[in-house]
């Protein structure tokens, strides 16, 4: 068949292999999401699922952030004319989980055996068959048979019913020309659709892709970003741009497929990220890096899409790209191309957390789901804060967020009480990198909440923290946002407690005039810039007081809930600025101090022989001669020779030290080596 028109499928496997790279923590709304782009920018063919496929979160290999129905509910609410189908290893999944996913309406299936093992595959081909569903046999580790006896495996799977026989690099390890005797040999011998699926492991994933559509497969297997086991797959992106260079026809729309990729795939990934738009752009279009600056400032001019001028240009002149080409382009562009196109429509109900009815250890668990699924997807820590309630009218503990920093994803739970800090300490055990526990101790009756719990935890790392002081420095830092100059501002604080005093010398350093009023206290008018309410759960402002500001003041409602319906109602009416402080911007820095310092005093700070030769880091005072380095635990570099008075030698003076520098540097050399060595 002519390459100009032969159509090829693109199954998109990234919320299924992909899966792998974030110990399976694509949620059912990832999924919904995804698929929806998917089907959007044209792909026929979108695995969904567990990376080992139907009932596999119930098995050893690790649970995934949904179940499978959940996924199969999520792919079935979106998707409306693509085919979406999960793995299925034999052994792993059951019978009767192919019924449950037929009854989804799930288009397709792919039942994953070893290639020596098809055998295993024959009843739940044939069953899969019988409830109407399109078969994939994926023959794995294909290369472990020679090219004969894999074509009688092939020929098995046919038999019992097969639609496509997948030849499957496992390992990443086939070079093309094995890829292009493989693929030609079932195409030749076996009378059924062929596909292929690659690992990049030998960077081969796209060239060996290309090798087996040129041989006669005609559904060949990516990911966006290449996301996907071990050295992950083929890159979407990069495949679509490879097949529309040859001339093959997949009616996949790139930029739908790009901007899928990079906007939502990409910031979940966990590790190696794929290759960018703008350069796989560049590729497509034979594009030299060095014009970009004129395409971008043509293209923030005229509000177009760079990779339109990038791809426009270069079917012109692939030479020298000047701005009045590139403005004759986006001149052009802007009229062809609607540029308010949306991203894709999901139609899909969000389920919120129900929290009624459950345990408070379930309800835990579902919390910390969520923030384990996003800490594996961003590759950060995960970390869970535990602060006994100052609202006496509380009846149980609650779970006010999940907030995503540069670092970490955190979660927390405000407790009534220290029975229920310890069950869900209890429940978060392992699954959270650092439970946090609060010693403010602003309520006696949670003195001992930190003792409690680092007593109960086994698994993961228990570290105290105050949550005043992230309360405190919340205020802070949001008066200086919105004041811009705390100079001179004449701030009341009315409250008496710890808290009040901290803030009270923070602004004070700023330069800000601060009072302190207990609550309702009588105040002149237009005395005050800025009143901070610090009295948490109980009403410590007036209306008298609010009138003591000037024209255009502002109330801080730092209590939190210190300002009756009444007042606030007041507030609103004189056009006055009213805030209640999100304390999250505070706590976030409070968790960063926290393990900062714990990262400092358990694998920085010290000292130990490297090779021989006393070593210091991290601060820690050294004697004369001692070499210093940047971490006692973990050594990177040699910083200088400690002077044996908590600083440096000269750097003209270290010549009596050179041989052991040179001893710690090798012994530094050596345990890198020997560590990398390990981890494998």
């Amino acid at each position: 068949m002519d390459k100009l028109i032969k159509k090829i499928d693109i199954l998109d496997c990234t919320l299924r292999d992909g899966s792998y790279a974030i110990d399976y923590q694509f949620t059912a709304e990832d999924t919904a999401i995804i698929a929806s782009g998917l089907e959007d920018a044209g792909f026929r063919f979108i695995e969904i699922g567990h990376g080992l496929g139907l009932n596999a979160s119930s098995s050893k290999y690790g649970a995934s952030a949904s179940t499978d129905k959940e996924y199969l509910e999520a792919a079935s609410s979106v998707i409306k004319k693509s085919k979406y189908g999960m793995f299925f290893i034999p052994g792993i999944g059951r019978i009767q989980d192919i019924d449950i996913a037929s009854k989804y309406g799930m288009g397709f299936i792919r039942i994953g055996t070893n290639a020596i093992e098809i055998e295993k595959a024959e009843q739940y081909i044939k069953k899969s068959k019988n409830v109407g569903m399109m078969v994939f046999s994926n023959l794995m580790k294909s290369y472990a048979l020679p090219i004969n006896d894999f074509i009688k495996k092939a020929k098995l799977a046919k038999d019992y019913g097969a639609d496509v026989i997948v030849v499957v690099d496992s390992a990443g390890g086939m070079l093309p020309d094995e890829v292009n005797a493989y693929i030609s040999s079932v195409v030749n011998d076996v009378d059924t659709i062929v596909g292929f699926h690659g690992h990049n492991n030998l960077q081969l994933a796209i060239a060996n892709t290309i090798e087996a559509v040129k041989a006669g497969a005609t559904i060949v297997d990516s990911s966006l970003q290449g996301m996907g086991r071990s050295a992950g797959n083929a890159q979407t992106e990069l495949l679509i741009i490879a097949l529309e260079r040859l001339g093959y026809n997949i009616n996949i729309n790139l930029f739908k497929a790009m901007d899928l990729g990079e906007k939502i795939v990409r910031p979940i990934m966990g590790g190696e990220k794929g290759i960018d738009s703008i350069s796989a752009t560049l590729g497509y279009a034979q594009f030299h890096s060095s014009f970009l600056k004129t395409i971008y400032k043509v293209a923030q001019k005229h509000h177009v899409d760079p990779r339109d001028l990038i791809i426009g240009t270069s079917k012109i002149d692939k030479n020298n790209i000047k701005e009045e080409l590139a403005e004759e382009i986006a001149l052009k562009t802007k009229k062809e191309i609607n540029y308010s196109r949306p991203f894709w429509n999901i139609n899909y109900n969000f389920k919120n957390i129900d929290f009624k009815n459950k345990t408070l250890s379930n309800i835990t668990k579902t919390v910390v789901s969520e923030l384990v699924s996003l800490s594996k997807k961003t590759g950060k820590q995960s970390i869970f804060t535990i602060a006994g309630t100052l609202n006496k009218n509380m009846k149980s503990s609650t779970f006010p967020f999940i907030r995503e920093n540069i670092g970490c994803i955190i979660g927390n739970a405000e407790v009534v009480s220290t029975e229920q800090a310890i069950e869900i300490a209890n429940s978060i055990d392992g699954y959270i990198d650092y439970i946090l526990v609060d010693v403010s101790n602003q309520n006696s009756h949670f003195q001992d909440l930190y003792k409690n719990i680092n007593n109960i935890v086994k698994k993961s790392i228990v570290l105290s923290y105050k949550d005043s002081d992230a309360n405190v420095n919340a205020v802070d830092s949001f008066l200086a946002q919105i004041l811009y100059d705390i100079a001179n501002v004449r701030i009341i604080i009315v409250g008496n407690n710890s808290m009040s005093e901290k803030l009270s010398v923070k602004l004070k350093e700023r330069g800000a005039t601060v009072i302190k009023k207990d609550k309702n206290a009588v105040l002149e008018s237009g005395t005050a810039d800025v009143i901070v309410a610090f009295t948490p759960y109980e009403y410590s402002i007036s209306i008298s007081m609010v009138q003591s500001l000037i024209k255009n003041g502002i109330i801080i409602d730092a209590g939190p809930r210190c300002i009756r319906k009444d007042v606030i109602e007041y507030i609103n009416s004189t056009g006055l600025q009213m805030y209640s402080i999100d304390m999250r911007a505070g706590l976030s820095g409070e968790v960063i101090n926290v393990l900062e310092t714990y990262e400092l005093t358990n694998k920085i700070i010290g000292k130990r022989q490297i090779n021989g030769v006393n070593t210091v880091a991290g601060g820690y005072v050294g004697k004369k001669g001692d070499i210093v380095v940047d971490s006692i635990a973990i050594p990177s570099r040699v910083i200088g020779v400690a002077d044996g008075r908590g600083k440096l030698i000269a750097a003209d003076k270290i010549s009596p030290y050179i041989d052991s520098i040179k001893k710690v540097r090798l012994g530094i050399a050596e345990e890198r080596y020997t560590r990398k060595i390990l981890k494998y």
